[in-house]
């Protein structure tokens, strides 16, 4: 019994001292439940993939990285990762492979386009016009920057990060040392090109390699002839390329190339070298859009070019039927977003990001898809405010990119000829037939 008493004794006494251990060491339990928390947090945190065309290092996707950042600080269950890829091309195909392989991104860059409206006819993207509206959002942006998100039915699945007017950039002492002024029609713009080219000059810097470059000088003549209306006829099969507006196009293209007017091996030239060919003082002329703005200002532009880069308008056409200031005005390549993974978590970051993206974006010296502007003040180079006027003065017709309009595969193949268009592998002739042949043959599997 004694022995049992003090077995009793010593074993109480231990609940005690384990009492007043645990009492005196409460911080130390707090913080492991933090630490259990903060683990709980980690392990519940979902990561979204946004796959970018427009380069991980880009304006636009550092600016996004940099607020979805900033979000995931006070939602640590949210992680947004980047993946880009190279140029335009390899990126669609890689695109179209993870979606066919049930592996859609949370996010991913797509144009309004055919392959984008199946998508939509699928069931797979979120109606960002709804969300914009539901959030209060819409009204915010700039008219054009939403227009040229939407499909021809109004409907809208994709949401703009960027706005840019598409100007020609030209080398301003290089025309006055041999006496030539901007180009304000199209023939006077040939007249430029010779004359650079007789001055021992490469005219015109463009990028083939991307296609897009070159598929926009078939569209100039176009759409000042008949606005946007060729595009969405023919793109259905109602218009034949072999029709005025489509042959002077075509004719443009084959003799800007036939000409010498691009530089050599331009179809293997990519964004950057046809860039810096232009920045090197190699050519007068460059085609590109606003965006490009603080490249032709920045530390890593020579003494020779700095304060020397000027633009000028899309030129005009005898009885054009758009007006000098309407001309190609984007917001680039639009935002998608995956139904599937569109969560709660997901709608709060895109609600955070569009109050915080305006000011973040503008202040990186780019021109924003929201009625958002610098005034001279904040000190930006005298270039950025010349294109900011430039951009309020624009008109309300813009002309649309036809890569977004025509079917998959008479894209593909338009992109892959007209560099030999160009390079005078075919007759203007024989490429309208080429074009008409397989607008006939593709059209109708997208357009009903």
């Amino acid at each position: 019994m004694k022995r049992y008493v003090k077995w009793l004794t010593l074993a109480l006494s231990l609940l005690v001292l384990m009492a007043a251990a645990s009492a005196c060491g409460g911080g130390n339990n707090n913080n492991n439940d933090a630490a259990e928390s903060g683990s709980a947090a980690l392990a519940d945190r979902k990561t979204y993939k946004w796959f970018v065309a427009r380069g991980v290092d880009s304006p636009p996707a550092v600016t996004v990285k940099e607020i979805a950042d900033e979000f995931s600080k006070t939602h640590p269950e949210f992680e947004l990762v980047l993946e880009g890829t190279g140029d335009r091309p390899s990126y669609l195909q890689k695109l179209r492979t993870l979606i066919a392989s049930n592996e859609m991104p949370a996010m991913f860059d797509t144009d309004p386009d055919a392959y984008a409206s199946k998508l939509v006819q699928e069931g797979k993207l979120v109606d960002m016009k709804k969300v914009l509206q539901d959030l209060g959002k819409y009204e915010d942006f700039r008219p054009i920057s939403l227009q040229y998100q939407q499909f021809a039915d109004g409907s809208m699945y994709t949401f703009p990060l960027e706005y840019g007017i598409e100007v020609f950039w030209y080398n301003i002492k290089m025309f006055k040392d041999i006496g030539i002024e901007p180009p304000k029609t199209f023939d006077e713009f040939m007249n430029v090109s010779e004359t650079l080219k007789q001055n021992g000059i490469t005219p015109i810097a463009v990028d083939g390699k991307d296609k897009w470059p070159v598929l926009r000088y078939l569209a100039y003549k176009p759409f000042r002839m008949t606005g946007n209306d060729f595009i969405e006829n023919v793109k259905q099969g109602k218009a034949s390329f072999k029709e005025p507006a489509g042959m002077a196009g075509i004719q443009f293209v084959h003799e800007l190339g036939t000409k010498g007017y691009f530089q050599k091996g331009f179809a293997s030239t990519d964004y950057t070298a046809a860039r810096d060919l232009f920045l090197a003082g190699k050519t007068g002329i460059y085609y590109m859009g606003s965006w490009e703005t603080m490249n032709f200002v920045n530390d890593k532009v020579n003494a020779e070019m700095k304060d020397n880069i000027g633009f000028f308008r899309l030129p005009m056409t005898e009885d054009a039927k758009t007006a000098d200031n309407d001309y190609f005005i984007n917001s680039g390549i639009g935002v998608a977003f995956n139904k599937e993974t569109f969560d709660d978590t997901m709608k709060g970051f895109l609600k955070f990001l569009l109050e915080k993206y305006p000011e973040a974006y503008t202040k990186k010296g780019q021109f924003s898809p929201f009625n958002y502007s610098l005034d001279q003040t904040q000190g930006m180079p005298e270039l950025f405010y010349k294109i900011q006027d430039e951009i309020a003065k624009s008109g309300s017709v813009f002309a649309v990119p036809w890569d977004t309009r025509l079917d998959p595969a008479t894209n593909e193949l338009l992109g892959t000829e007209l560099n030999a268009l160009a390079l005078g592998a075919y007759t203007p002739d024989d490429f309208a037939e080429l074009m008409d042949q397989a607008i006939k043959e593709n059209a109708p599997k997208y357009f009903k």
